[in-house]
């Protein structure tokens, strides 16, 4: 679908209106009142009636019909001039004809395409180079005077006007594209985030409760109880990714603003089980008042997808160690355990690797670098470092 045409040519505004009524009012004033005349008069109005009708077929895509009605306009307009010329020249020859040949020329170069464009404009370059034909002495007219050729320019600056309308357009249609392949990247990330997270954690404690479930009540309630947790949280995520995937123009809820600190010990907090000790460190340099939102979101999410890792992966870790920390002008995340041996993915995992692909993604757009791999002293680590500006 192209895009829309300006309101100019949809909707006349009320400038435009008064000075095609001027135009016709002026030339309604000097023509003469002759059949000859009314045919002058009967052709403006018929071509600037074009006008609304070629952008309207412009408009829904339909370029043929708005090559014929151009053509038909141009062939109308040279029908006249050529009887006027032969017979009667007029006192004008018709500016409100001029102004709707003009619009048509401008209109056809940045919407239409193919053959319908060179026929279109080929046709009114020919009807309105040849509209000065109708009447003598325009050279004495003191604003046209001193232009060599009135006739010929102005349809060449409003065809050049057209293409470089028709540039911006292609230029806004690519920057509106690249917009919303960011958009659906960050939805894709934001699903894999959070999602994944809230169903690795629920597939992890389900695994656990199937040891436990008859030795210890208690750790079993507590197992199923952060089951529900993790559950009702991935389907109020799950929503909200659906929301925002039904309906493009909804907007994302304004950024939380509990500190980043605190979401951050939160997700540390809720990965620690009697299994697998979970801590944070912040480093005394760290100050998340100063980040930005980009740089505070990207920084939960390393810190999410590092523990999703850890519970898809590492389940044989006993100690996850988060580290925030600051290296000059950059703030570095860690996250690493303690695990040894044995493969680090699990058969019930069916690994997707969009989670570090996301993460590469959304630190290359602010400027930093993701590493991982495994520690000299047996583990794994998670190590990504990000500009403060």
């Amino acid at each position: 679908m192209p895009p829309p045409l300006p309101t100019v040519l949809t909707s006349p505004k009320p400038a435009v209106v008064l000075l095609a009524a001027l135009f016709a009012v002026v030339d309604a004033g000097v023509v003469s009142r002759t059949r000859l005349g009314l045919a002058v008069l009967a052709c403006e109005v018929l071509v600037c009636c074009t006008v609304v009708v070629t952008s309207r077929a412009l408009r829904a895509g339909r370029h043929g019909t708005a090559c014929v009605l151009a053509a038909g306009a141009s062939g109308l307009s040279l029908l006249v001039t050529s009887t006027v010329q032969e017979t009667v020249l007029q006192r004008t020859p018709g500016w409100a004809e001029l102004a709707g040949l003009l619009l048509l020329v401008c209109v056809t170069c940045r919407y239409s395409r193919g053959l319908p464009l060179v026929l279109s404009a080929a046709a009114l370059f020919a009807a309105t180079t040849r509209l000065g034909l109708r009447a003598p002495g325009l050279a004495d007219v003191p604003l046209l005077s001193p232009l060599d050729g009135f006739f010929t320019l102005l349809p060449s600056a409003f065809a050049l006007l057209g293409l470089y309308l028709r540039t911006e357009d292609r230029r806004r249609r690519s920057t509106a594209e690249q917009v919303r392949q960011a958009e659906r990247l960050e939805l894709a990330r934001d699903l894999h985030d959070h999602v994944a997270h809230h169903v690795t954690a629920i597939i992890v404690q389900a695994q656990a409760g199937e040891h436990v479930a008859e030795r210890d009540a208690a750790t079993a309630r507590r197992l199923f109880a952060d089951i529900e947790r993790s559950g009702q949280d991935g389907l109020v995520a799950m929503s909200r990714m659906v929301r925002l995937l039904r309906d493009p123009d909804t907007r994302e809820e304004a950024a939380p603003t509990t500190p980043t600190l605190t979401r951050v010990g939160a997700l540390v907090r809720r990965a620690d089980t009697p299994e697998q000790h979970t801590w944070l460190t912040v480093s005394e340099d760290v100050d998340s008042a100063t980040w930005s939102p980009q740089l505070a979101k990207s920084v939960e999410r390393l810190v999410q997808e590092g523990l999703t890792n850890v519970r898809k992966h590492a389940r044989g870790a006993t100690s996850v160690h988060v580290l925030l920390e600051s290296e000059g002008d950059r703030v570095v995340v860690r996250v690493r355990d303690n695990a040894t041996g044995g493969p680090r993915a699990r058969p019930r995992f069916r690994p997707s690797g969009f989670g570090l692909i996301g993460l590469s993604e959304r630190l290359t757009e602010l400027g930093g670098e993701l590493d991982c791999g495994p520690l000299p002293e047996g583990g794994w680590e998670l190590t990504a470092a990000i500009p403060l500006t």
